[in-house]
């Protein structure tokens, strides 16, 4: 396969609180990423960071009422667009997570404050499962679910490629960070693995099964993992090349622009479209509640830390950023 072109790549970062994501709301775009994660270096500048951060904080939903959506074609749209996009922003932060992890791993960095960043990635990991499957019942089996059953009828996240540097972190196999942070961090990610089992119980129906666990197809043969980790890219229109972290932090950008608009405008579980009642218990504790409600919060959060400099492990050599970072608080 022809390596990707760099001029093909969107990753200019938006300026302003105007949706400017796929062409059109609820559009989509392909995204481009390395074949594994990217050590973190230092963006151009900075300063968007801060700038954008401020324009969205000041966004209400008045401001984005023209992005709800108007018509059940538009609704089905918006629930698509959630789906691949939720997907592609947790392959992104995958790959942010996994810089961090070496980082760590290399004694390159400060560990605590590498574990709160790790933590606001996999805090929003949980939300982008939730996000991506907000679509009611009635509308996730024939927007959603045959469209990925067409795909392949077994497919499984398990083929996800940037899964595997983060796993043993998500399953408590490795730890970052010492004291309150390690710990604080141990337990963001028993959350996720609650709310990943809670989304599973919320888009089925009782007595449905995950595409995983359907029946197999008849003559079945099987097939290389290789060429099922490029089937998995393909359905959420992502495409492996050499980019730049800076490239993938404004990619990741774009993402998290373009949901803190959508959730201002339609909220977690739209009107037109609720699911809320739909959730087990498992989305119900007063833990997964709150990150529900700091969701555009945690959005922000992760924002102001994706193209900031990398924390140095030695403080006389700290590369300063050019304006403060939001700082993300989780309770």
């Amino acid at each position: 396969m022809h390596p990707l072109e760099t001029p093909a790549i969107v990753a200019t970062v938006p300026s302003g609180p105007e949706w400017e994501f796929g062409g059109h709301p609820y559009g989509l775009e392909p995204l481009a990423l390395p074949a594994q994660w990217l050590p973190r270096t230092v963006a151009a500048d900075p300063s968007w960071i801060e700038q954008l951060c401020l324009r969205l904080a000041q966004v209400s939903p008045a401001s984005v009422r023209d992005l709800r959506p108007d018509s059940a074609e538009d609704i089905d749209r918006l629930f698509w667009f959630r789906w691949i996009t939720a997907h592609q922003t947790t392959f992104l932060m995958w790959q942010m997570l996994g810089a961090i992890l070496h980082q760590g791993e290399a004694g390159q960095a400060d560990d605590d404050q590498l574990a709160a960043r790790a933590r606001a990635l996999v805090c929003g990991y949980s939300l982008m499962l939730m996000y991506g499957s907000s679509a009611p019942r009635v509308i996730y089996g024939p927007v959603i679910r045959m469209p990925m059953a067409r795909q392949h009828v077994n497919l499984t996240g398990a083929w996800a490629r940037d899964y595997a540097p983060v796993r043993p972190l998500i399953r408590g196999k490795v730890t970052l960070g010492s004291g309150a942070a390690a710990e604080a961090l141990r337990r963001e990610c028993e959350l996720n693995e609650e709310v990943h089992e809670g989304i599973a119980e919320k888009v089925l129906s009782e007595g449905e099964v995950s595409l995983l666990q359907s029946p197999k197809p008849k003559f079945r043969r099987q097939i290389p993992r290789d060429t099922l980790m490029w089937l998995y890219d393909g359905i959420f229109l992502t495409s492996r090349a050499a980019v730049s972290h800076h490239d993938v932090a404004g990619q990741l950008a774009r993402r998290l622009h373009a949901i803190f608009l959508d959730v201002t405008a339609n909220d977690l579980y739209p009107s037109f479209a609720p699911s809320a009642h739909e959730e087990p218990p498992r989305l119900r504790t007063p833990e997964v509640m709150r990150r529900k409600a700091a969701l555009t919060d945690c959005l922000l959060g992760i924002l102001s830390f994706v193209g900031a400099p990398v924390i140095q492990a030695h403080p006389t050599t700290t590369v300063q950023a050019s304006s403060p970072m939001r700082e993300l608080r989780i309770t």
